[in-house]
């Protein structure tokens, strides 16, 4: 091999070395803002896939709503449907009902309220001749409205404690008036026994302040709840 060979081959070898530092220096930056590049593009990617997934899962939840919402809507619609037609029955009832049997609806519960006024002498457990009387109009509609019902017979008393009368306290009182009535519903007007329930309360469930003499009135009663 000729000398001039050997120079030009020498000067390739060494060629690679003879980069200035600036050129090295330029180079080492434009790698490292490349690879700065690829993580940045790889830290987006993640962030869209996590957006995207985020984004599943809020229009999967906006569907969930959306069906509870309008099962909401529906039952308000019967709900509301159900209390006009309680409050139909209610005025229905007050126009066939005798004076002085209250009628009111308790959510879906028609509730009649006989005062013992109306029903029994003073501290008896005993039915009146009026009593009687308006239990045959109540089991009148109960048959013929409500065949198949169920009716829960509530005995309630003022505070005043029945000392004179000779029970033991309101609550027996309460029971005997709740029975009294269930007892001529059934075995004298034909109501279903299985279809009548028994409470009493006593004084512990008043309708208005024992404080006045009108609002002991008012909680001297027997209500017949007629379940829906």
């Amino acid at each position: 091999m000729n000398k001039t060979a050997i120079l030009i081959l020498l000067l390739g070898l060494a060629a690679p070395s003879c980069q200035n530092p600036m050129q090295q220096q330029t180079i080492a930056d434009q790698e490292q803002q490349l690879a700065g590049y690829q993580k940045q593009s790889s830290n987006l990617q993640n962030d869209l896939n996590r957006i995207r997934a985020e984004n599943a899962a809020l229009q999967e939840q906006i569907g969930f709503e959306q069906q509870r919402a309008s099962r909401l809507e529906g039952d308000l619609q019967l709900a509301e449907a159900s209390l006009a037609q309680t409050a139909g029955e209610v005025e229905n009832l007050q126009s066939r009902l005798p004076s002085g049997i209250g009628v009111e609806s308790r959510g879906d519960v028609i509730v009649l309220s006989l005062p013992s006024a109306l029903t029994f002498p003073s501290g008896k457990a005993d039915l009146n001749k009026q009593g009687k009387e308006s239990l045959a109009a109540v089991a009148d509609v109960l048959k013929s409205d409500y065949a198949g019902k169920t009716f829960w017979i509530e005995g309630h008393t003022d505070s005043d404690q029945p000392k004179k009368s000779g029970w033991k306290d309101n609550f027996e009182l309460s029971m005997n008036r709740a029975f009294a009535v269930s007892s001529h519903l059934i075995y004298d007007l034909d109501i279903p026994s299985d279809s009548v329930r028994l409470a009493a309360h006593g004084e512990w469930d008043p309708k208005a302040d024992n404080a006045s003499k009108d609002g002991k009135a008012s909680n001297r009663r027997v209500e017949i709840l007629i379940l829906p």
